[in-house]
């Protein structure tokens, strides 16, 4: 699903309009994809109490659009339209939505009813996407008052105002936008197409995934295929006295899909645990690891910077980076001499060290170490960005808290390691959808324990649930 900053959105809205689309129709839809979703959660309308608070720009357009198809289409029990500018302050569009009340007899104020507080329904269309800085009066004004409905159930149109707004719900038009990707504490939210063409907003190269994208991942296996096709990968890390990170990855490759499995640890006395698991030997070299589709290190590993260095540079497979692994690289500003592909899954503080410098905007900082060292950089924590060399960015939706334990991120180099061995035509996309997943063992383990006692080596129980959800 295409995500949309506030500028591509506008320049979404521009290019539907050259196209054609006259800018009243675009406003239109949004007004019926608002009803939908009111109609959807909260009926009958007939029986509810609605404010709805508007604004001068088009957010506020979109309000009183609403507005008349609520009068027309449901007649509720009370309808206050509340303007927060005078008339002559709306913009073009918003001024003639309210011409359109005027003429049907559909009374407006600038004034609070004194018994606005029996307000059961609250829509809040007062800012949208056109916030600048903190709300001014008279906008501060009426979020606070709109914030303060004691029975009101509150509905934002495309954002909630200011970042301010308590929405119990959010209608986002034509696309999300990044609060809603980003911010998991905004709220639940429903898209309301408007009818901006899908060429036009797919000109973003922002996505927020969804198990639609990942669909290709679900497909039954061949019933003549055989180990081999899906691949050997070889996991390396497990020093002496971290042998459960090695492990614990070694299993969710397996779990995950891959054909074989092979572990290899500095540590003499390592064994795997798991009987499916092979031990190979530690290797010297890249040419060492040649057998292998796809080859990750770093679980458990302890600092090797050599062997990660010369990996990184010269091993001719994909290889997924994790833990020590990119420790050992840090900084890191160079792509790698042989030129092949490149996984790299920092958690916060590994960011730092890869970057030599705190982190400051998450989005901007995963897409700018992805151009610099050609990788596909996986940055964890609450929504994991995928950030794609190319300047294309995923964001994922899946995992919670219950992923904030140790192991977790082995696990998941497990997972990634797997589907980049079955799927080496995706790419990257195969990284996107191993997050997806991971993220969801994290949300049904949640489900199933309670967040405190989801264990990083369950996860992948929860692993066939997960691929039953994609198709």
């Amino acid at each position: 699903m295409k995500v949309l900053t506030h500028e591509q959105m506008r320049a979404a809205d521009r290019a539907a309009i050259a196209a054609g689309i006259p800018e009243i129709v675009l406003m239109e839809n949004a007004a019926h994809g608002v009803l939908r979703a009111l109609e959807a959660r909260y009926s009958p309308l007939n029986s509810q109490r609605i404010a709805i608070f508007c604004g001068k720009g088009n957010n506020g357009g979109d309000g009183l659009a609403l507005a008349r198809l609520l009068a027309l289409h449901h007649r509720p029990a009370r309808l206050d339209v509340l303007l927060a500018y005078p008339p002559e302050d709306l913009s073009p569009l918003a001024a003639a939505q309210l011409k359109m009340l005027e003429a049907l007899g559909i009374v407006y104020t600038m004034q609070w009813p004194p018994d606005l507080a029996a307000t059961t329904l609250a829509i809040d269309a007062l800012l949208g996407t056109g916030a600048r800085g903190a709300p001014q009066s008279p906008i501060r004004e009426a979020i606070g008052y709109l914030n303060r409905l004691p029975l009101a159930r509150r509905v934002a149109v495309d954002l909630p105002s200011g970042g301010l707004v308590q929405a119990d719900l959010t209608v986002t038009l034509a696309a999300p936008k990044p609060e809603h990707a980003l911010t998991p504490a905004l709220g639940e939210w429903v898209l309301a197409p408007i009818g901006i063409p899908e060429a036009v907003l797919n000109a973003s190269s922002w996505n927020l995934t969804t198990s639609a994208d990942l669909a290709a991942f679900a497909v039954r296996r061949d019933p003549a295929a055989h180990k081999g096709d899906f691949g050997h990968v070889a996991i390396l890390g497990g020093a002496t006295g971290k042998p459960g990170a090695l492990q614990m990855a070694g299993a969710a490759a397996l779990a995950a899909g891959a054909g074989l499995v092979t572990l290899h640890s500095p540590d003499a006395q390592f064994r795997p645990h798991l009987p499916d698991l092979m031990y190979g030997p530690w290797p010297g070299s890249p040419a060492a690891l040649a057998p292998y589709r796809v080859v990750a290190i770093g679980p458990g590993l302890g600092l090797a910077p050599a062997l990660v260095t010369e990996l990184y540079h010269h091993l001719p497979a994909p290889l997924v980076l994790d833990a020590d692994a990119l420790n050992s690289l840090a900084p890191l500003s160079d792509k790698p001499a042989c030129g092949a592909p490149r996984f790299l899954t920092p958690h916060p503080g590994e960011m730092v060290r890869l970057l030599g410098r705190p982190v400051g905007d998450r989005v901007e900082d995963a897409l700018h170490l992805s151009a610099l060292t050609g990788a596909t950089v996986i940055l964890k924590g609450q929504r994991t960005l995928i950030a794609l060399p190319g300047g294309t960015l995923w964001i994922n939706p899946t995992g919670g808290p219950a992923l904030a334990k140790a192991g977790t991120g082995d696990v998941l180099t497990g997972m990634l390691a797997a589907l980049l061995s079955q799927f080496p035509a995706a790419g990257a996309l195969a990284a996107v959808a191993a997050v997806y997943l991971h993220g969801r063992c994290g949300d049904l383990a949640a489900a199933h324990h309670r967040e405190r006692s989801v264990l990083a080596s369950r996860l992948v129980d929860h692993l066939p649930e997960a691929w039953r959800e994609l198709g």
